[in-house]
């Protein structure tokens, strides 16, 4: 959840609870009548609480699921890099291969033809 939207939900719960006790010790009402206001506030403020916990659970699993897309996102690219390296290396290796190959047939005639020239002499 952003900085701003944590500041404004305690701001509105430490807000309804101030308002709700200077209200209630203000008002001219009998103890019982203050009493049952209380009650009334404390449920009223454990319905807030009650609702904004549910949000911040609800973005909470909300972030799970950005958080594990985006790891399956990195850990899929990873792996493409990592098979897309092995085929070059495997390309590389049978690129030396055949550069050998040519070489070792090279010298073979170079040879053959030192030989032949050595049997004109």
């Amino acid at each position: 959840m952003k900085e701003k939207s944590k500041g404004l939900l305690w701001g509105v719960l430490i807000g309804s609870v101030a308002g709700s006790v200077t209200a209630l010790l203000l008002a001219p009402k009998s103890g019982k009548e203050l009493r049952e206001d209380i009650a009334d506030g404390a449920r009223e403020i454990g319905s807030i609480v009650s609702e904004a916990a549910e949000k911040v659970g609800e973005q909470g699993v909300n972030f799970i699921g950005i958080v594990t897309d985006r790891a399956e996102n990195v850990i899929s690219e990873i792996q493409s890099w990592r098979n897309r390296k092995e085929s070059w290396l495997a390309d590389e290796e049978i690129a030396q291969v055949s550069s050998s190959s040519f070489q070792v047939e090279f010298e073979e005639e170079e040879f053959d033809i030192v030989e032949a020239v050595k049997d004109q002499d």
